[in-house]
């Protein structure tokens, strides 16, 4: 009986022992249980299981002899957001008991993406990283795996993990964090041939979007070199900007260039691309709209471009420090956050007035293509802003996916696809309006410059007794200066001469029709006076109300054999005779005032001498250096007595700016009157 007695103690002991060790088996030996799995050889395999965790960070947790029975377990299938520690940011330890049996093989092992930066440990030895955890951290913005080196086959041992997760943003979901998938222990040829493999998969799934990032920058490339062609129509550069910002966008999505950077220059790109594609939107639709011409329009444009810029600005050196963010920082970043995001709205402002207006037909595809885009990158944009305190997610059937053979089209690729296919519709038949107009204009001013050649005198008439030389150099293609020969009796019945020359304010087409009007108004008063002070004084009233706050200086001489010479002035430059300046009364330009009285000097010009009329475009040539050619210069080159050839060219080699004109009347000496033939030369000099 005693015998029996203690062998029944002894089995009761024993049961007692099992029964407390299956009690506190999931205490005492949690990591205990390791994963273990024969060599794969030529393959590999996941490490399957759960992992120990814990918050915090001691470099201790790197050895194997170190006790984590304690420890949380959590799956390697998921973020630690996702499972037990929503919104952690900071320091967490993963380990796993790790052993391959098997045949002497070199193995390695393949880390999936970790958020953010991590340290490996093998047991207690640090085998590699990504990224670099505090302090000085820095993290990669990348969807690839990286394959360390473990040895030779069998393996047994720890490994950790020491995890950092960066703070989070306001656009952060709190399911971030530590694991996204479980690693893979096999052949490292194998393990980096599947990484690359799995690099190629999402690389062709990209091709689609590959080829409208080639499409976008081609186009836009090409609309660049139009703007620098012709950089007054800077519909072309808001074009050239817009494509290539979304050219940048889309590369985001390529992995190969986009995915090699570190997570704070991505952010100052992505910042970047935004900005460029917003605000060349909005200047692109309010140019083609006709907005861009409203002051209203301009400011708001001007407020609201400051206003996102300054958020930029100001978001992308918190998030370089973003290491070191609380919340503070994490509040910033939410108001710039939600500064860019709803300054977008604009461009639902730009549309909708433009429709009141009622717009041609053919921009309103444009209209309803730029509502729908906008309206839904509002939306979705919304959802992201404050995402970890509102916990809001985007509707799955707001962006379903639709097939197309092994590839699938998202809302986004669709609305965008479309969106610049109107684009490029629209911009090209506005340009196509334009070239039109445009060869309309040219056409007219083609017309204008004819009729400038006929009211020019290409051959200066002859006058008995004097040697008449001129050369007009307009700025562009029509300008405003004239000049008038007309032979005229005088009252001694010898020939004589009404000479008028003048300079229109301003350029162009508007210029060159004044000129028309005084022209046709200076011949048919010479038919009845040829007082030079009568002749601007009715000019004068003629012209008064029809210039548009317009101008003109002109001055008139009335000349006869004898060197006789009457020369009334309405604000222009006095001319030179025999290289000294004549000196005349002040007096207003014709067409400001209808009081204004002209009065005539005589001036005798003897034998051989030379009158030198001109235009301001001598004085106002500019050197590169911003030197006016002045008043000194001139006289200078007037005491040589030039030829009107040398005074074209002393303008035009310093810098010519306006129309040049210049008129030179030379007295012939009475022994050479009637010596052959008469120097008669005018010229309209080409541009």
């Amino acid at each position: 009986m005693p015998e029996k007695k203690a062998a029944l103690t002894s089995v009761w002991s024993i049961v007692s022992a099992a029964v407390l060790a299956s009690l506190f088996a999931p205490a005492i030996f949690a990591s205990s249980v390791p994963f273990s799995a024969p060599n794969p050889g030529p393959g590999m395999v996941a490490i399957q299981g759960d992992w120990q965790f814990h918050l915090g960070d001691d470099l201790r947790w790197s050895s194997p002899d170190f006790d984590d029975s304690a420890w949380e377990q959590l799956s390697a299938d998921t973020t630690w957001g996702a499972q037990t520690h929503p919104g952690y940011t900071g320091f967490a330890w993963y380990r796993k008991q790790i052993q391959i049996t098997g045949r002497q093989t070199p193995l390695a092992l393949l880390i999936p993406p970790v958020g953010d930066a991590y340290e490996v440990f093998w047991n207690g030895r640090k085998i590699g990283e990504f990224g670099k955890v505090p302090p000085h951290a820095w993290w990669w913005n990348s969807p690839r795996g990286v394959v360390y080196p473990l040895g030779t086959a069998p393996l047994q041992g720890v490994l950790a993990l020491r995890v950092w997760e960066a703070p989070l943003m306001a656009a952060d979901s709190n399911e971030l964090g530590g694991f996204l998938a479980a690693p893979l222990v096999g052949s490292a040829a194998v393990l980096t041939t599947r990484m690359r493999f799995n690099q190629m998969i999402r690389e062709d799934l990209m091709i689609p979007r590959f080829m409208l990032t080639g499409a976008l920058f081609i186009t836009g490339l090409v609309a660049l070199l139009l703007f620098l062609r012709e950089r007054r129509d800077f519909l072309y550069l808001w074009v050239a900007v817009f494509l290539i910002a979304n050219c940048l966008y889309c590369v985001e999505g390529l992995n190969p260039v986009y995915f090699g950077l570190r997570a704070f220059p991505a952010e100052c790109i992505a910042a970047t691309v935004d900005t460029m594609q917003d605000i060349s939107l909005w200047l692109l639709l309010l140019t083609l709209f006709g907005l861009d011409r409203q002051k209203t329009w301009r400011r708001w444009t001007i407020a609201l471009a400051a206003a996102y810029l300054g958020a930029t600005a100001i978001e992308l050196p918190v998030k370089a420090l973003w290491e070191h963010a609380g919340p503070a920082m994490q509040a910033g970043n939410m108001i710039t956050g939600a500064i860019r995001t709803f300054t977008p709205v604009y461009l639902l402002f730009i549309v909708g007035f433009a429709l009141l207006r009622r717009p041609p037909r053919a921009l309103l595809p444009l209209a309803l293509a730029a509502t729908v885009y906008g309206s839904y990158n509002l939306i979705s944009s919304a959802f992201s802003v404050g995402i970890r305190f509102t916990h809001l997610v985007f509707p799955y059937y707001l962006n379903p996916g639709f097939p197309l053979g092994p590839y699938e089209f998202g809302v986004p690729a669709i609305l965008n696809t479309l969106f610049f296919l109107v684009l490029l519709f629209t911009v090209a038949r506005h340009q196509a309006v334009e070239r039109r107009r445009q060869v309309h204009i040219e056409t007219e001013i083609k017309s204008a410059r004819e009729v400038q050649h006929v009211l020019i005198p290409a051959d200066v008439p002859a006058i008995p007794g004097f040697s008449i030389a001129s050369i007009y150099k307009p700025a562009s293609e029509v300008g405003g200066d004239f000049y008038q020969v007309i032979p005229l009796p005088d009252d001694t019945g010898e020939d004589g001469a009404l000479i008028v020359l003048g300079d229109v304010s301003g350029k162009g087409l508007k210029a060159a029709m004044t000129v028309s009007l005084i022209v046709g108004t200076l011949r048919t008063l010479a038919e009845f006076t040829s007082d030079p002070a009568e002749i601007l004084t009715a000019l004068n009233r003629r012209l008064l109300g029809r210039t548009q706050t317009g101008f003109t200086t002109c001055i008139a001489i009335h000349m006869d054999a004898t060197g006789k010479m009457e020369i009334a002035n309405a604000g222009h430059l006095s001319p030179f005779c025999a290289g000294r300046e004549i000196e005349l009364q002040a007096s207003l330009p014709l067409g400001l005032s209808g009081d204004e009285i002209y009065e005539s000097v005589t001036v005798y010009l003897e034998p051989d001498e030379t009158v030198t009329l001109y235009t301001d475009g001598v004085l106002e040539a500019r050197n590169p250096k911003g030197e006016l050619y002045g008043f000194e210069r001139l006289s200078s080159l007037m005491e040589a007595q030039p030829t009107v050839q040398q005074i074209v060219d002393a303008a035009c080699s310093f810098g010519q700016e306006d129309d040049i004109t210049a008129l030179i009347v030379k007295r012939v000496a009475e022994s050479e009157r009637y010596i052959g033939k008469l120097e008669l030369v005018a010229q309209i000099a080409g541009r």
